[in-house]
């Protein structure tokens, strides 16, 4: 493996490291972030939100930036503390370890863990340590903010027969389901990404198997592991996903946990990297 910093004109200053395909970037001026991506020489997977966007930030300072992101549901204020401050970062033998100091409105303290794996696959550990004094009923939640243009695709699965619902989808209140970039269809959901001027966001009770998001030649795909039987936020979703102008989000979430104080509870998700045509699409 290979790191070294370099100053990036959108995101500044960022640790690189590079294994075989596989090039990331971690923010070390704010964040919590994974802000750069890329495969086999693309370019960047994640959003990058221009310096002078005042959309997708708040009067108190937060901004989207892109790239993946640790945060907690269900979702409230407490997750749009302006994380602005510089962060720590430990090279590892197989990746890097980027930790937050406390975060005084979430009360807690956030670690990411990015470790190369065989097969084109990272591992993005998520630690979430409570630091209040009472028990945090939460999901850990990462979220992936990625580059605009490109194509969608949620996976359902599917069986013969049966009088119960097979499916739990949620939707928010600036949905509409009549949205002109979703497909419905018995086994999927395709969500083809460009500029409406409209905000979407769906949630899905348990996909199969994983979702995929294609561009810019690129198929980034998040393996879910989900947990049967196990509760989930946001009416029991384990998969969440929103559109805007400028980006597309593919967002997975942890099962409900109990976190003590003092404790940490731990959740992973698995990206997987192949060119596009080098892998199914559809």
């Amino acid at each position: 493996m290979k790191t070294y910093e370099k100053t990036h004109e959108v995101l500044g200053r960022l640790l690189f490291a590079e294994e075989g395909k596989i090039t990331v970037g971690v923010a070390l001026d704010f964040g919590l972030r994974i802000s750069y991506l890329s495969f086999d020489g693309s370019e960047n997977l994640f959003f990058e939100q221009p310096t002078e966007m005042t959309e997708l930030s708040t009067p108190e300072g937060w901004r989207v930036r892109g790239g993946h992101r640790l945060w907690l549901a269900p979702e409230g204020s407490y997750d749009y503390y302006p994380d602005n401050d510089p962060v720590k970062v430990e090279v590892l033998a197989d990746g890097l370890r980027l930790s937050q100091a406390n975060d005084p409105w979430l009360c807690a303290e956030k670690t990411m863990e990015i470790r190369f794996l065989p097969k084109n696959t990272l591992e993005v550990r998520h630690l979430v340590k409570n630091t209040d004094t009472a028990v945090r009923r939460v999901s850990l939640w990462g979220v992936s903010s990625m580059a605009p243009g490109g194509v969608e695709y949620i996976p359902m699965a599917v069986r013969d027969g049966g009088s119960d619902p097979n499916h739990v989808f949620t939707t928010w209140d600036y949905t509409s389901l009549g949205d002109e970039r979703a497909t419905y269809e018995r086994d999927l959901i395709t969500l083809d990404h460009y500029a409406t001027g409209k905000k979407y966001k769906i949630g899905v009770g348990h996909p199969m198997g994983s979702v995929r998001y294609v561009n810019l030649g690129v198929v980034f795909e998040k393996l879910l592991d989900v947990k049967a039987g196990a509760e989930y936020p946001d009416g029991g979703v384990s998969f969440e996903t929103f559109l805007c102008d400028h980006m597309v989000e593919v967002e997975t979430l942890s099962p409900l946990t109990d976190i003590g104080a003092g404790e940490t509870a731990a959740y992973s998700e698995f990206w997987k990297l192949t060119k596009q045509g080098d892998s199914y699409e559809t």
